[in-house]
């Protein structure tokens, strides 16, 4: 039964039309325009500009902004797997996350705030010393050195699904045109292109679960499914430190992950900066929370909408995907592959999440710019690291 199933699975799976590769090519040219309307008809008079756009931004691009860059790929396909294998445990973390952000709106932003700090390590620096600041900065170049590329290639992934393109074709291309935007546009490239990217991440999320859940006979079987099958059930309370998720490892543990995230990360903090004051800040904090916690749980509810849809065939175990990070992927491709262009928006949603690039700071132009141009060629090498690992959110 099940490998029957599988094989009416197969032979229906990819779905990618033209109006799908009309739709993902006019959001990557987007992304490039806009680095050329900001790095050229609109330019830059000095470093300050280029990094922090004139700490004239507007709410709306810099809430929207934050979403993009804290929700990246891995967080897109990376929790309904997740969610797949283990059950809703992973969503609790929210929990942590909402502690992050008092501690972050009333602790962390006034200092950053009071102290006209274009860059976290500068307070390094004048706290402590240079050594210091040059440590803290070298090893939050580690950190996205090893993080971006998981990010690029968890997209890569999502287009190898649906178009059979190899993953190490695709990557040079995504770096490539990020790259472009972010040196040429700066930060208000960035920001705005973040917009767009948001926009098409959640309405792709959106429409994977409105279809799908539709598909499958409505909320009512989706929940009775997961809910026989045990994957939703309450947090756990045990005290057990070898216990995957428990309710304290997910709030005290997620809190301090998720302040590393969202309070100190420079590429966070670089658009909470970028903003004209501590108020804006707050309020833009406050907007990224709801706008995350939405997105979250979409996220979380595909997974349980994966295991609705295929509870009589496990797509890992009749090797419908050769990775579980193409779960997601597969979802949308059985959801949409009926509706030209939609598989499009999806995959330029999945797309989009890796396009949100941290600068920076540096002392001239032309150094900052070699800098993200680097950076690309290092993250493309890396995707050959990255892909020998197993399921991407671990």
């Amino acid at each position: 039964m099940a490998t029957h199933i599988a094989s009416e699975l197969e032979a229906n799976m990819k779905h990618f039309k033209w109006p799908d590769c009309v739709i993902l090519t006019i959001m990557l040219l987007i992304c490039v325009l806009i680095g050329l309307y900001f790095g050229i008809y609109r330019g830059y008079t000095n470093v300050q500009e280029y990094l922090m756009g004139g700490r004239k931004m507007k709410i709306f691009p810099i809430t929207v902004s934050l979403v993009a860059s804290y929700i990246s790929a891995i967080s897109i396909l990376g929790i309904p797997t997740d969610i797949y294998l283990y059950g809703v445990h992973y969503l609790y973390s929210l929990g942590g996350f909402t502690l992050m952000i008092f501690i972050m709106n009333y602790i962390y932003l006034p200092v950053f705030y009071g102290l006209n700090l274009t860059s976290v390590y500068e307070y390094l620096e004048r706290r402590f010393n240079k050594k210091v600041k040059l440590f803290g900065s070298l090893l939050y170049i580690i950190n996205m050195i090893l993080w971006s590329p998981m990010a690029i290639y968890v997209s890569a992934l999502t287009f190898s699904q649906v178009t059979d393109v190899n993953v190490h074709v695709i990557t040079p291309v995504l770096c490539t045109i990020c790259a472009f935007y972010t040196s040429l546009g700066g930060v208000k490239a960035v920001v705005y292109t973040d917009v767009i990217q948001s926009t098409i991440m959640f309405a792709a999320m959106v429409l994977v679960a409105i279809i799908g859940t539709i598909n499958v006979g409505g909320l009512y079987t989706v929940l009775a499914r997961n809910l026989e099958s045990g994957r939703i059930e309450g947090p756990n309370l045990d005290f057990n430190l070898s216990s995957k998720y428990t309710i304290w490892s997910l709030i005290v543990g997620g809190s301090i992950n998720y302040l590393q995230i969202a309070s100190i990360n420079q590429n966070m903090l670089q658009r909470y900066l970028a903003l004209p004051s501590i108020s804006h800040a707050k309020k833009a904090v406050w907007f990224f929370v709801l706008e995350f916690c939405a997105f979250f749980l979409v996220c979380g509810y595909c997974g349980l909408l994966i295991y609705a849809t295929f509870y009589k065939c496990n797509p890992l175990s009749t090797k419908l995907v050769k990775e579980k990070d193409q779960l997601l992927p597969l979802l949308a491709m059985q959801v949409l592959g009926d509706y030209p262009g939609l598989p499009g928006i999806f995959v330029a949603g999945i797309l989009s999440a890796s396009l949100s690039t941290p600068l920076t700071e540096k002392q001239s132009f032309i150094v900052m710019k070699l800098t993200v141009v680097i950076f690309g060629v290092i993250c493309v090498g890396m995707v050959y690291i990255i892909e020998q690992l197993g399921a991407i959110l671990q």
